[in-house]
């Protein structure tokens, strides 16, 4: 039973639902219930009272079935603007006119209603000129019926006064009105404001999901090269102007085509993932880990100079070296890379990845799987020994 209420939860005021609907559907749930208790205070002030209180009392009830129809009528009219259209027209035209005049007219509180039925239509009609027309015409309709009541036109005071023979405590039913109708208004105002900031939290949620796809690799989940770019001009910028050391780090896996032809594409695609996760997992919170292309990778090292920046390359050369990526692979598989670290004589973002690609070339052309810098190499020298 719990579960079926749950699911009827959900598909009436889930999340998946646009904000519009769950609110009628709100509106749907409440409307009945303000409405009860509308009759309920007007029964308890007496204003309901006489020889024809039933006619009163009828009014009221008919109001509350018309909003219990609310909901089962918008599945019948599946635009929901139409219907919209149709309850704001009905409640500022047929309603509450029908209720002012059963309840006792001007001497009873039901014109603080009439503000009920304005609200709503100002919150749920969305077409602006529409709407506007449709208020100002229920401001006309109002002033004529409470004008016609108070000039008798048509016979409209007697005939009211015939209806509501004894109206009873006319303090007690203002009080009691004027607490549903601003119960019922704060409620509607409110469920819409929390419902606005759902939706909001909802939209900034996957604008940050797409802002981060935007800057990330889907493959590996790595920065892309254009944030990468981005970054190291900012950080070029930063780290000079205080005076702080930068480095990076360009990795390639060894002999990489040879993998993607002797066990294929998807197999290839989980080593470049390995890579990626590796250099990942091997991150300070302020490095940054980019594919710059292909199997190539930048790690970005803040405040490293080239001398830490191959000592750490190389413990995750070594690391990457000793992993079992996958099943199929029956050989090590192993990365290179070339370290740079900024100097005076970079005047921009590309001479320092150009520097870094360079080394990269260099470890490459002298045997692989080693961590080649410019001024400092143990790698190198060990080759060269």
């Amino acid at each position: 039973m719990l579960d079926k209420i749950n699911n009827i939860k959900e598909k009436a005021f889930g999340d998946n639902i646009p904000i519009k609907r769950k609110f009628f559907n709100i509106v749907c749930v409440g409307a009945p219930i303000f409405s009860f208790l509308a009759t309920l205070a007007n029964l308890i002030s007496g204003s309901t009272a006489g020889d024809n209180s039933n006619i009163g009392i009828w009014a009221c009830i008919i109001c509350t079935v018309t909003c219990l129809s609310l909901y089962p009528l918008s599945k019948i009219i599946k635009n929901l603007d139409v219907i919209i259209g149709l309850v704001a027209f009905g409640m500022n035209f047929l309603i509450m006119p029908l209720l002012y005049i059963t309840l006792g007219g001007i001497e009873s509180s039901m014109t603080l209603y009439f503000i009920v039925a304005i609200v709503f239509s100002v919150l749920m009609l969305d077409d602006t000129k529409k709407g506007a027309a449709l208020v100002f015409c229920a401001f006309i309709w109002y002033a004529l019926l409470i004008s016609a009541e108070s000039q008798n036109w048509f016979g409209l005071s007697d005939f009211i006064s015939s209806l509501v023979v004894y109206h009873g405590n006319e303090y007690l039913d203002t009080l009691l009105d004027l607490i549903v109708c601003s119960l019922c208004i704060a409620v509607l105002v409110k469920v819409l404001a929390r419902n606005f900031e759902a939706q909001q939290t909802r939209s900034d949620r996957l604008l940050a999901q797409m802002e981060e796809l935007s800057v990330k690799d889907p493959l590996t989940g790595a920065y892309n090269r254009r944030f990468l770019i981005r970054y190291l001009e900012s950080s070029i910028t930063s780290c000079r102007s205080d005076g702080r050391s930068l480095a990076i780090v360009m990795f390639d896996i060894d002999k990489f085509k040879r993998i993607n032809d002797d066990y294929g594409h998807l197999v290839g695609d989980e080593v470049i993932k390995a890579v990626a996760d590796i250099l990942k997992k091997s991150c300070r919170d302020y490095d940054i880990v980019s594919r710059y292309g292909g199997e190539e990778f930048i790690l970005v090292l803040p405040g490293a100079t080239e001398e830490t920046a191959i000592v750490r390359a190389n413990q995750i050369r070594e690391k990457f070296s000793a992993m079992k990526i996958a099943p199929e692979i029956d050989r090590p598989v192993t990365i290179s890379g070339g370290v740079a670290e900024l100097t005076i004589s970079m005047k921009a973002t590309e001479d320092f990845i150009k520097a870094a690609d360079d080394n990269l070339y260099v470890a490459k052309e002298t045997g692989r799987n080693k961590i080649v810098g410019t001024t400092y190499n143990k790698g190198l020298e060990e080759v060269q020994a």
